[in-house]
């Protein structure tokens, strides 16, 4: 991979085949050893969310993969859309490979717009290994969209009152934020309620009828949510897509790319262009796609602090590499990484800061967005 990525470069990253990925071939020695040693990963969320689900299915094979084969613990500490747990991290990581930080959108978006919580500063960890995934958007199936096309399930949401589209979110400045912007654009207003510690308190208030309206990356939603599928109490809305491996979202034709692991419900820009009528470009688009970018490309990673050890941050990716060429781990990698390529090394680092990076139109609108409707002033 080029060590100059554009945004398209990146989205690269992503391929139509579990069976894609690249890795490097790890050194024959191995420096550092963590024999004996407990070793930590911070997760910046409640126990069941994607974030934490994704967290635990890599834990057994990082501890096979590491040398010494240590213990891991996996720390959740929830709060403020992840700024809790990363400023934790921030504060309380040893330098030495015994503490790991999970990130997801969330925390990264909550960077990127300058929360002024935010006391950690992710460009100067050191990133293992970057995993892009899709999202899904769903609803209640009382809401009575079951069956209907874009057109008029938009024409239909735009009816209901803004009490019954309950949407629950962290901060308006993580993950929901893109979700909010996709829903705007469609002319569908919805009642907000912040606070929330996780995709897994969302999904049981939801669960429980508390909201209406949902989102869970796809690959969580797929083995998480089953239940909900079962129950017939979900309708799908959209996916947000994924680029091809050359980073382009849309075929030769024009046709936006769907999401590897639900190719049969559509892309957030297909259901907005038959929808609406009109193609999905301007400002408003490009700020939204903006951020769904950084929440598909950037969607979970695992990073060491600023200054860690050199050694112990090339064992942590080779562990991740071996882990990718596991025989175990590949029976299982349809539902905990799907059809989606990991980046390991380097790349990783030059990705992710790739996937940050706003233009000033971009910034403008969301700064508008977030202080008209949250009275929240950016300082990007």
């Amino acid at each position: 991979m080029s060590p100059k990525l554009s945004r398209r470069g990146f989205a690269g990253i992503l391929a139509g085949s579990a069976l894609a990925l690249t890795v490097a071939l790890a050194p024959a020695v191995q420096a550092a050893d963590f024999s004996g040693k407990r070793l930590r990963i911070v997760v910046p969320f409640n126990e069941g969310g994607g974030t934490d689900s994704l967290t635990r299915a890599l834990q057994p094979f990082m501890e096979k993969h590491l040398p010494g084969n240590p213990k891991i613990l996996v720390v959740n500490k929830p709060g403020a859309g992840g700024i809790v747990g990363g400023n934790y991290f921030e504060s309380n990581a040893k330098k030495d490979g015994t503490w790991v930080m999970a990130l997801s959108t969330s925390t990264i978006l909550n960077y990127i717009l300058a929360d002024p919580r935010v006391k950690f500063d992710i460009k100067g960890w050191e990133p293992i290994v970057l995993l892009p995934r899709s999202s899904m958007q769903y609803a209640r199936a009382e809401l009575g969209l079951g069956g209907l096309g874009p057109k008029d399930m938009v024409a239909k949401l735009r009816t209901i009152p803004k009490e019954k589209l309950v949407f629950g979110g962290k901060t308006p400045t993580s993950a929901a934020l893109s979700r909010r912007l996709a829903l705007s654009l469609l002319g569908v207003e919805v009642k907000d309620v912040w606070g929330m510690k996780g995709n897994g308190p969302m999904a049981q208030a939801f669960e429980r009828g508390e909201f209406t309206l949902m989102f869970d990356n796809s690959l969580s939603y797929l083995n998480n949510r089953k239940g909900f599928r079962d129950a017939g109490i979900v309708t799908h809305l959209f996916t947000w897509g994924a680029p091809d491996a050359n980073g382009k979202w849309k075929d030769a034709n024009g046709k936006y790319f769907r999401d590897p692991t639900w190719p049969n419900v559509p892309s957030y820009y297909e259901f907005y262009e038959e929808a609406t009528g009109k193609k999905f470009e301007g400002p408003a688009a490009k700020a939204t796609l903006a951020i769904i970018r950084v929440g598909t490309l950037a969607n979970k990673s695992f990073h060491l602090p600023k200054g860690a050890d050199k050694d112990a941050l090339e064992a942590w990716r080779n562990a991740l590499r071996k882990t990718m060429e596991d025989p175990e781990f590949n029976k299982r990698r349809p539902k905990i990484l799907g059809k989606f390529l990991a980046t390991i090394g380097p790349e990783a680092k030059t990705a992710l800061h790739e996937a940050m990076i706003l233009s000033d139109v971009e910034k403008e609108f969301i700064k508008d967005y977030v202080k008209v409707r949250y009275n929240l002033t950016l300082n990007m």
